[in-house]
């Protein structure tokens, strides 16, 4: 999940801010993880890697705390072109969904 406290810290509690960045977040990746099962699925690791690439960064960004280290995982198993673990992969998309409700409830809030 995302540590909404230290992201208020670091903008000086400007709600604004993390609104945009959330909305931005939400825009950009509304179908993630349809990318992501579409990829692992027909093996495609070259772009795997970057989806997760990508998504460490944005995440990364945001003070996301829990799934860091298995995208990194994920992420550097499919550079070395090993497939990641179906469980690696699902364990990702549900925390993607608890993101997605967290921002969510953030600007609905």
């Amino acid at each position: 999940m995302i540590n909404i406290s230290i992201l208020e810290e670091m903008f000086d509690g400007d709600k604004e801010i993390l609104r945009q960045l959330f909305e931005l977040y939400l825009e950009e990746h509304s179908t993630l993880s349809d990318t992501i099962e579409e990829q692992y699925k027909n093996n495609k690791l070259p772009e795997l890697f970057r989806t997760f690439h990508t998504l460490f960064g944005a995440l990364s960004n945001l003070c996301e705390e829990d799934i860091l280290p298995l995208i990194k995982t994920i992420e550097v198993s499919c550079k070395d072109h090993d497939t990641p673990h179906q469980h690696s992969i699902e364990s990702v998309i549900s925390e993607l969904a608890k993101i997605k409700q967290q921002m969510m409830d953030y600007l609905n809030g």
